[in-house]
């Protein structure tokens, strides 16, 4: 399929299945074995069709009032590109965390891959951080140096264990 081919695929698959909640749509474009890969699904989601109907349905559930604004589509080849940002209210239970009942807007970067007409893999990097800043799970402004510390500090001993693990 053509590049425009393709971001007319990924535009109705955006508007119907995630604009709308239908999911038969997203049946349609999205191949059964598809991989996504992001810091939010990566380990906590089914693999496949099913991971992607969990993560809308906590969606859903989180953010009863989600909208998603797509600002610009960049494809070549068999990729397409989307900047694009969400917005809604913290109403349910989200990643963890009970409702605030503050409104969020999260921008984000998703890359996916297409084959034949269907998504078969996808890349997502959203700001996680600005998310939780907004929700008043994080402070706002930079990062308190403790806390820096102790992030930092966390994020070396998991390298340090992973490392060893593989080793044994």
């Amino acid at each position: 399929m053509s590049p425009e081919q393709n971001k007319a695929i990924v535009t109705h698959y955006l508007e119907q299945a995630w604009g709308k909640g239908n999911w038969a749509v997203a049946e349609e474009v999205v191949a059964e074995d598809v991989v996504f890969h992001d810091q939010v699904r990566e380990g906590d989601l089914p693999p496949g069709r099913e991971g992607m109907r969990e993560a809308m349905r906590r969606i859903s559930t989180g953010l009863p009032d989600f909208t998603m604004d797509v600002h610009e589509m960049i494809a070549e080849g068999d990729v397409v590109v989307i900047r694009w940002s969400s917005t809604g209210t913290h109403n349910g239970f989200f990643n963890g965390f009970p409702a605030t009942g503050r409104s969020v807007t999260l921008e984000s970067i998703s890359i996916v891959r297409m084959k034949d007409g269907r998504i078969v893999e996808g890349w997502q990097e959203s700001d996680q951080l600005g998310a939780a800043r907004q929700l008043g799970m994080l402070p706002k402004g930079s990062m308190p140096k403790p806390l820096a510390r102790l992030v930092v500090a966390g994020i070396r001993l998991k390298d340090r264990l992973t490392r060893r693990g593989r080793s044994a």
